[in-house]
């Protein structure tokens, strides 16, 4: 159907008997508002006939609903750039940003974005989808972010994310030779009261974890693997300054570099519960060339 993302589902033996309303809430983890939206604006199919949420589901039916499609957000004009794509089906598209580019237009109002250059693939190609980046990057890092295309996809997503059920993992380079070669940083987060961007380590944050794992030392500086285990702003910038290790080019929590453009951070594998196939994907991102040449 024009106009309508299709989910389509064969219904489970597990799930004999029970109502579409249940099943979309119970089993996919469609929220509140997502079946809103599907009951006002979208339609219900079982076995090809119309359907509502109160009817009965049986074993092997065949369910689709049909979501209405959300514009693409206003006031992002389209960007001519070329797009890393890493991963793309109907549901998501996943891509490689890189340095320097904003996911979305800031106080500046940045002709190029990322979201611009989506727009600019989407309308190339006349693929009718909205964006909604589920996972977004600084500026000036680099690396995978997953868009959605629709309403549920971003949902059912972003909720996975914010129980950090997945792996989100980075490759930093810092300042100095960094030991231990492993180990996790606790220390909780939160936004310095003189500053509107910048954040520091206190007793008073929030909840944050990261872990590390040297790569390799060299020229007095180090290469790290960082996993999130929380999704704080700035996190893995912060705690690497906490530990004595400032990304290198950090100017905010380290010191400006002549030799990095930028700070030398990339987020280069990403692990995650597709909200729609409900199978397990890895997404990988190689470092790009401007940190391998900083070390």
């Amino acid at each position: 159907m024009e106009g309508f993302h299709k989910l389509e589902w064969s219904i489970p033996q597990e799930a004999d008997g029970r109502s579409v309303k249940t099943y979309l809430k119970q089993n996919k983890k469609m929220s509140g508002s997502t079946w809103k939206v599907l009951k006002r604006d979208g339609e219900i199919m079982l076995n090809n006939n119309p359907a509502s949420g109160k009817d009965s589901l049986r074993y092997k039916d065949l369910l689709c609903v049909y979501l209405p499609e959300m514009p693409f957000p206003e006031g992002i004009p389209a960007s001519p750039l070329p797009l890393d794509i890493l991963f793309e089906d109907n549901h998501l598209l996943v891509v490689n940003k890189p340095p320097g580019l904003p996911t979305l237009p800031g106080r500046g109002r940045e002709a190029e974005t990322l979201a611009g250059a989506v727009r600019y693939y989407y309308e190339k190609y006349d693929i009718r989808a909205s964006f909604h980046a589920v996972s977004r990057l600084d500026r000036e890092t680099s690396g995978i972010v997953t868009i959605a295309k629709h309403r549920y996809a971003h949902q059912r997503l972003a909720a996975f994310f914010d129980t950090y059920s997945g792996m989100k993992q980075y490759i930093g380079i810092t300042d100095r030779m960094w030991y231990p070669s492993e180990g996790v940083i606790y220390a909780p987060i939160e936004r310095r009261p003189d500053s509107i961007v910048k954040q520091h380590v206190t007793t008073h944050g929030k909840r944050a974890k990261t872990g590390f794992q040297v790569v390799k030392r060299k020229n007095g500086r180090s290469m790290v693997r960082f996993t999130l285990y929380s999704g704080r702003t700035h996190q893995i910038r912060v705690h690497s300054a906490y530990a004595g290790h400032p990304i290198v080019g950090d100017d905010l929590y380290g010191t400006k570099d002549r030799e990095a453009a930028r700070h030398a951070l990339h987020a280069c594998r990403l692990c995650f519960f597709h909200p729609v196939k409900e199978v397990w994907q890895t997404i990988e991102a190689d470092m790009p060339e401007d940190m391998l040449d900083i070390l």
